[in-house]
C-alpha cells in the first residue's frame, strides 16, 4: 500500500515516470498551474500554495529519507520540491506581470534550466545541506525554491530589457 507520504512526495506518481522524472513532476505542476490559470487565481496565491507545499515537501521528504535503506539524500523520485519550485517562479514572475499562459511556460522552461544546471549558489547550497541527515530533507526543498527565484528574477530582468 503506498503511503500519503510517498504519494505527496512523487506528486501522485509523476516522480516514478521513467526518464528525468524531475521534468515529469514539472510538468504535473505546470498542468496543475493551468488549471489554477483558467481560474484566474492570483499570483500571491502560488506563493501561499508554494509555502503550504514546502512545509509539506520538507515534512514528507524528511520521512522518506528516515525510513528508506538509500543512502541518496535526494531520490529523483521525489519532485514535490520541483512542483514548489515551478509555483515560486509563477508566482514571484505573477507578481511582476499578469499570469499569463505564456508566462506558465517560460516558468517551467527557465526553472528547469536552474533546476538542471544548478548555477551558483544553488548546488552549492544543495550540496552543503545534503551533506548531514538532518539537514538533507531541507537542502530538497531549498535548492528547487533558490531555482524558482533565480528563474522569476532571470525572466523579470528578460521582460526589462525586451
Amino acid at each position: 500500500m503506498l503511503s500519503i507520504s510517498y504519494i505527496i512526495a512523487t506528486f501522485f506518481g509523476s516522480g516514478r515516470l521513467p526518464y528525468a522524472p524531475g521534468t515529469w513532476g514539472s510538468l504535473a505542476a505546470l498542468g496543475v498551474a493551468f488549471v489554477f490559470y483558467f481560474y484566474h487565481l492570483q499570483a500571491l496565491s502560488y506563493l501561499i500554495i508554494s509555502g503550504i507545499l514546502f512545509v509539506i515537501g520538507w515534512l514528507v521528504t524528511e520521512h522518506i529519507l528516515k525510513t528508506s535503506s538509500d543512502a541518496d539524500t535526494d531520490p529523483s523520485f521525489i519532485v514535490i520540491d520541483e512542483v514548489v519550485g515551478l509555483f515560486v517562479t509563477i508566482g514571484l514572475l505573477g507578481l511582476y506581470e499578469p499570469v499569463t499562459s505564456n508566462l506558465l511556460f517560460s516558468s517551467f522552461v527557465l526553472f528547469r534550466l536552474f533546476d538542471i544546471f544548478k548555477p551558483l549558489p544553488i548546488g552549492w547550497l544543495e550540496e552543503c545541506l545534503s551533506k548531514s541527515p538532518r539537514t538533507a530533507a531541507l537542502g530538497v526543498m531549498v535548492d528547487d525554491v533558490l531555482a524558482g527565484v533565480m528563474a522569476a528574477g532571470t525572466l523579470i530582468l528578460l521582460s526589462l530589457y525586451s
